[in-house]
Parts: structure tokens; sequence; C-alpha cells
């Protein structure tokens, strides 16, 4: 209305000025012009009427202009309107998004104060928002060394405009009471404003978990002690050491607890799983602070001494822990011992490769085990040539079964009263490629260790079988021979051995009371209920059971008397002796036959060479022997020959009993 009425009286304030302007106009004109009063008159109704019409065109211009300007005005009133209530719900929209991003989150100043804070910030900085926002810096919430970095512009990237990802980095942070949490932060810069935005997002369960995660991949879960792959690092950082440093020297052990496989057999694997905690303790107890105990897995640990003085140090901690580990450990209220190997690597600093360490350690370890367990064994090179050589040999082993590289040789078992032939030994021999042939006792203890022994055994048996079918087909009624395979205690607890014999009986056509099994009585007696069930089913199948080096294991008498056995054969280490020592081997011999006889077991002696032990055995009316008296062991060929000779000597003289010594001399 006000606008109105001053765009009026401008209106009428321009009449009158223009009014004014004519009537001045007019009196000039007349005075100096205009002479005749008609044409005065004409002239100014002519001034009048155009004066009139441009007033009227002039007021209808002002009109038109305050109709533009008030429209104007009112578009621009609402566009206003609009705008402000835009910018109203922006802010808060943005207000909602800083107040919920799920981070804690501040606007800061160039001076790092923080001029606005979201809740979750002031919740997790225990403080209320007016105690924060234009009163402290962000940075007095973080620990000193992100202070620093941000200080010196460390997080910052040097040239911002060709990289705009914020700047993120992990940090620590710190809350009204003191308790620090882990934190990931992140940096922007609010772009036309000196202002910056932090973001804050609590990782601190990630971090644990993180930790857990890492202490998982380096530690023992049973015993919390470093594994194998954190030991290497520690061992791998002591060589370095070692390279920069003369005056520098460790050493490592590596433990392994003897027998410990009986113990989770026996009281379980829960019992077990104690020992080995306890084990640990122990170890762990009698260890310097910076030396390292690991657990490789199983029953092994590895120690890394470091820093010692000398190699006498070494092996002084290994001469306590052994002390230490004979002392008993109480579990659930029962004594258990756990005596332990231990092979010592004692030079280091020759060494490169920290596995070769671990490896030389191994193989000193176990051969501390072979020397009898419960002792240690410092490494030499030797046994790094050892292990190569078995290494090597076992791979040549697995080659060799694939490639069938073995050969039956046959010791040959006489009738002690006659000297006739009754039947024979099967003994492998190992034609190897490079090396020619090689005895049983230079890889039989690898093919057991490796598993190898039951597919030899398996091939030994195939043939021997074989071989003894061909030659009683050429003996028929002449001579009836018997075929002794040896089988290894791990052979004769495998679940296959029944039906490995019943295949290799049915492909030869063996007759199965012509085969005999040889058993060592310490496999026996490994599991004395399963071998008593096992023993009456072989013999089920008709087949003859032999305890092989009897005298030299541990068995006992009682269950001797409950097994099904056919044969003992008397270790060779006593009949060696039995002239030499004729008050302790003879007797023992003369016990074994007797004891055999008692139980209607016939008797066997292994290693006969000379004429005074035959003449002894006869005399301890011993039925059968073999030994080099009386034949080495023959190749299949050889064997062809004796058969080819028997026959000739039984054509000439039926029915005659034949010495093997002179069938093998003819």
């Amino acid at each position: 209305m006000n606008k109105k009425k001053r765009f009026m009286n401008l209106d009428n304030m321009g009449l009158i000025i223009i009014g004014a302007g004519v009537s001045l106009f007019y009196y000039y004109f007349e005075k100096t012009i205009l002479a005749s009063e008609t044409l005065a008159i004409v002239i100014t109704a002519g001034i009048i009427l155009l004066i009139s019409l441009c007033t009227q065109l002039l007021v209808n211009n002002i009109n038109r202009s305050k109709e533009a300007l008030r429209e104007a005005n009112e578009t621009l009133e609402i566009k206003v309107r609009e705008r402000t209530a835009e910018l109203r719900e922006s802010e808060m929209k943005y207000r909602t998004i800083f107040e919920n991003t799920g981070t804690a989150t501040v606007i800061v100043e160039e001076d790092t104060t923080i001029s606005l804070a979201n809740s979750e910030f002031a919740n997790m900085a225990g403080y209320d928002k007016s105690e924060i926002e234009n009163l402290k810096s962000w940075l007095h919430f973080v620990d000193e060394k992100t202070q620093r970095k941000i200080q010196n512009g460390e997080v910052i990237p040097d040239h911002p405009e060709y990289n705009q990802i914020a700047p993120h980095f992990e940090c620590t942070f710190i809350d009204k009471q003191g308790t620090h949490k882990d934190m990931l932060c992140s940096l922007a810069d609010i772009p036309g404003s000196e202002k910056g935005v932090v973001s804050l997002a609590d990782i601190t369960e990630l971090k644990e978990a993180e930790r857990q995660i890492y202490h998982q991949a380096f530690h023992d879960t049973l015993t919390g002690l470093p594994n194998r792959a954190l030991f290497m690092e520690h061992l791998n950082m002591a060589l370095k050491r070692a390279k920069r440093r003369d005056d520098y020297y460790f050493a490592v052990l590596y433990l392994d607890i003897d027998r410990f496989k009986l113990v989770n057999d026996s009281l379980g694997h829960s019992v077990g799983d104690q020992l080995i905690r306890a084990f640990a303790g122990r170890i762990q107890e009698s260890l310097r602070d910076l030396d390292i105990l690991a657990r490789f897995g199983g029953d092994e640990f590895v120690i890394l001494l470091e820093d010692i003085e000398n190699s006498e140090f070494a092996s002084g901690v290994a001469d306590r822990l052994q002390q230490e580990l004979k002392r008993p450990f109480m579990i659930e209220n029962k004594e258990v011992f756990a005596p332990a190997s231990f092979g010592v690597v004692l030079n280091t600093r020759d060494y490169d490769d920290p596995e070769n360490i671990i490896r030389d350690a191994d193989a000193a370890m176990y051969h501390a085990k072979e020397n009898g367990k419960a002792q240690y064994k410092i490494f030499d090179k030797t046994l790094h040539k050892k292990a190569l050589h078995l290494l090597e040999r076992e791979t040549d082993l697995r080659k060799a079964v694939n490639r069938d590289e073995f050969e039956n040789h046959y010791q040959p078992i006489v009738d002690l009263q006659t000297a006739s032939l009754v039947g024979f030994e099967a003994l492998i021999r190992w034609n190897h490629p490079q090396l020619g042939l090689i005895n049983p006792g230079s890889f039989i203890s690898i093919a057991e260790e490796t598993g190898l022994i039951i597919p030899i055994t398996q091939l030994i048996a195939q043939r021997a079988c074989e071989d003894l079918c061909y030659w009683q087909e050429r003996l028929k009624d002449e001579l009836k021979l018997t075929m002794n395979i040896n089988l290894s205690s791990k052979h004769f607890m495998s679940p296959t051995l029944l039906d490995d014999i019943k295949e290799i009986l049915n492909q030869t056509g063996m007759p199965p009371e012509q085969l005999k099994l040889e058993i060592t009585e310490t496999a026996l007696m490994e599991d004395a209920d399963e071998t008593i069930r096992l023993v009456h089913r072989l013999k089920d199948l008709g087949l003859q059971l032999v305890i092989d080096d009897f005298g030299t294991g541990y068995s006992s008498l009682s269950y001797l008397q409950r097994l099904p056995i056919d044969t003992l054969k008397v270790d060779r280490s006593f009949v060696s002796r039995i002239q030499s020592e004729p008050d302790g081997n003879r007797n023992i011999v003369e016990a074994i036959i007797s004891l055999a006889h008692r139980l209607k077991m016939m008797v066997v002696a292994e290693g006969v060479e000379t004429e005074e032990q035959f003449a002894i055995l006869l005399e301890m009316n011993c039925q059968f022997g073999q030994g080099y008296l009386f034949s080495k062991p023959l190749s299949k060929p050889e064997v062809d020959e004796l058969i080819e000779n028997i026959l000739q000597l039984a054509q000439q003289s039926p029915g005659t009993q034949f010495s093997l010594p002179a069938m093998l001399s003819n």
C-alpha cells in the first residue's frame, strides 16, 4: 500500500512540473512570437492538446512500469521463499546425515578446533557437545604419534589436486576416561572453505580379531607356544645377527618325547594333551627369558638358545633338561613319565638357511633315539651324510617297488639228523641298477618305516610260492618241501594280511600246509588279544606259524602256551656262542629247545656255521637247522640246479635221503 502511494505522489509531481514548464514556454512564446490573438489561441489549444497527449502517454508508461515492477517483486518474493525453504530442507537433510553417519564425525576449523560434532563423536569421547564445539581441538582425542603425523603433514598427500581420495590411517582414540580405542581415521577438506571433515570409525573389535588371528597363525593352540612359522622367523633373525656379530652364538635343540604314542593309546588323547602342556611348561621353566621354545606339532618341540657364551652352555642346558624330564608328571592323579630325545646343532654360524639347521637338529634327534632314547646327540656332518643316504635309499626303494627290482634268494633248512633238505627260508635281495645286489639289512628298516615293507613282502611271498610250486612239481612225491616267509610287525598287524595270503595261495595254487609264516616274538606281543585272534585265523587257513629270533625279545610263557605255534627258531646270536660261552648261551639254547619240546613245537637253529655247533645242537636234540655250514642262500637258478641233482640221485638210489652239502658239491 505504501508503495502505491509513493507511485501516485510521483505521478502528480510529474504533472505539476510538466504544467509549469508548459506555462513558462507559453508565456515566452506569447510575449515574443505571437502578435495575433486568434493565432495565439489556436497555438495555445494545440499546445495544450499536445501536452495532454504527452502527459497521458507518460502516465500510461508509468503505470505499466509500476505493474511490471509489482509482478517482478511478487515473483522475487516467491523465489526467495522457495529458496529459503530449500536451504532449510537441505540443511536439515545434511544435518541428519551428519548426525547419522554411523561414524564419529566432526567439522574442524583451519586451526583444528572442532566447530561441529555429531552425537556419535560426543558419546564416544564421553563429553557433551557443548564441552567440545568451539572449545577443543580434534587432536586432543588422538595419541601423540598421530598428532605428530598430522602436524608434520605425513598423512596428507603432497598434491591433493591430483589425489581426490581422502587419506585414511589408523590411530588410537583417547576418551574422557583415558580409555584407548583403535580407530580408522579419514580427513577431507570442505570445498570452498577453510574447514575440513574428520571421520573416525571404531575398529577395536576388528583389530582384536586381527591380533587373535595373528596369534593363532603363529602360535600353537594347545600350548600357546610359538609355532614353526614364528620360530623360523626368530631363527632367521638369529642367523643374521650371527653373520653381523663375531661375538654372537646360538644353538638349536630339537626335542621329541619318547614313546608318546603309548601314552595316547593307553591313557587317551585327553591325557596326552595334558602331558604336552605340562611338558612344555617344565621345559619353559628351565630356560632363560630370551630363549625361544616352540612346538612344531605332535610331540616335537624346538628350542633356540640365544646369545650363548659357547657350545658347553648348550650341552649344559641339554643335560639339565634331561634331568628335569626324569621326574614324572602328575596327570589326573597318575604318574606319567615323558623322557625325550634331543638333537643339538652347535656350529650354527656355518649355516645360511635356517631350514638346514632344523633338518640337522632333527637328524641328530633321530640318531639319539636310535642309540637308546632319553639322551641327546650333537649333530656332526656324518649324520647329514647318513640322512642324505637314507633319503636317496628311500627314493630308490620306492622306484624299486614299482620296477620290481627285487629277487628272492633261498636259505635251505635241513633235518639235522640227516642233513637232508626239508625246506627254504625266502630272503630278499635288492638288485639295484647301480649298486648291484643289496642285502636286506641295508633297506628293510627303511621299508618298515615308510610302509613299503607290505608291498615288498607281497612280492617276496608271491614269487616264493610260485617257485616252490614249480620245484614241488618237479620233485613230485620224491620230497615234500616247505617255504618260510618273514612277516614284519607292521604287515602282521595289517588288516589286509589274511586277504593278501588267501590271494597268493589262490593265484599260485600253493598248498597252505607248505607255507610257514615267520613272526618275531616282539611283534606277537604288541597286542596280545588281537594276536591270539589273528594267529587262530591264520591256523584256520592251514598255515604253519614260526616264532623267529626266539629269545631276543620278550615273551610270556603263559601267553606263548595259548598260541598255536608250530616252530621256534633259535636266534643266531645264541647259536654262534654255544661253544665259546658254554655256561651261558649253551644253557639258554638248551632251555629253548626243551621248552619247545614240552610245548610240542619243532625247533630250528639259525646261523649254524661250524661242525662243533652242529654236534652240540644234535646233542640237544634240535630237529632242524640252517646256516653256512649247510648252504649259503641260493639264487633261483642255483636252487633249480639243486632240485635237478636231487632228482638225478633219487633216480639212481630211490628212497635214499641225501645230505644237502653232498648235493651242492656235485
